[in-house]
């Protein structure tokens, strides 16, 4: 049997997935965590981008992009269109272009970017944001370790997250960022364990999923384009799920039915 989500709840809007393990819990901090290139933030943007579209008020921050790149990014997975190739963009894909970045935003998501932000930590800036918006559903937030940099005391930004989690009844998603082990190939599925030690406070995180890509290096090309969603610890049920990464278009999809 699968799980049936209700439009209340959030849900990362990959329908194999979200059938494993269910809703992203409101009240508490969920995080996505892999190995570098497996596609952690194109996995953020699909969440953000599926709950706005069905009308929850989501906000997304990065702490690795500047706001116009994640626009860009966001504008990219919902047209299909490959905009980090400008030159092989026609009239008809910049009309699509252009439709979707007005509609983007005139939406409710809230984009955030530490672009530009002074003092040490920038996060204390994106907590202020959050506060003064009376509603919030999910705050998804890309770049741990960047958001924790500067922080007043080890674990401040966690901590943090955690207050704004239970006392708004909001989901908040963050990236983390793993290593392989000393003796382990890249091949091999990660662990929670395998955090970098600044990024260690997120292993507190009630739910946990991690990303792999088994060909990131070209060693499994039978498994070219696909990424398995592994529900670590803390969902309904734990298991996998594969989906496809297109990293050109900077989004997840799920696998045909064939």
């Amino acid at each position: 049997m699968t799980k049936e989500l209700h439009t209340a709840e959030i849900a990362t809007g990959l329908s194999d997935f979200d059938a494993l393990a269910g809703p992203i819990p409101r009240q508490h901090v969920t995080v996505a965590a892999a190995r570098s290139s497996a596609g952690t933030t194109a996995f953020a943007l699909g969440v953000a981008r599926h709950n706005d579209k069905i009308g929850h008020q989501a906000a997304f921050a990065s702490f690795e992009s500047g706001t116009n790149t994640v626009l860009g990014n966001m504008v990219a997975a919902t047209t299909s269109v490959n905009t980090d190739r400008p030159l092989s963009i026609n009239l008809g894909r910049r009309a699509r272009i252009d439709r979707a970045r007005k509609a983007m935003e005139e939406s409710r998501l809230l984009l955030w970017s530490r672009a530009g932000k002074p003092g040490k930590w920038a996060f204390a800036h994106l907590m202020k944001q959050l506060a003064a918006q009376p509603e919030l559903d999910l705050v998804v937030m890309d770049g741990y370790s960047q958001a924790a940099y500067g922080e007043p005391s080890e674990g401040a930004t966690f901590a943090a997250l955690q207050r704004l989690a239970r006392e708004r009844d909001v989901a908040v998603l963050v990236t983390a960022h793993l290593t392989p082990g000393r003796d382990a190939p890249e091949t091999d599925p990660p662990a929670l364990s395998d955090l970098r030690s600044m990024e260690g406070p997120v292993a507190e995180a009630r739910n946990a999923v991690l990303l792999h890509r088994p060909d990131r290096n070209g060693a499994v090309p039978q498994r070219r384009g696909e990424v398995d969603l592994i529900a670590a610890c803390g969902w309904q049920d734990t298991g996998s799920a594969t989906v496809r990464f297109e990293p050109e278009y900077h989004r997840f999809v799920d696998l045909p039915n064939t």
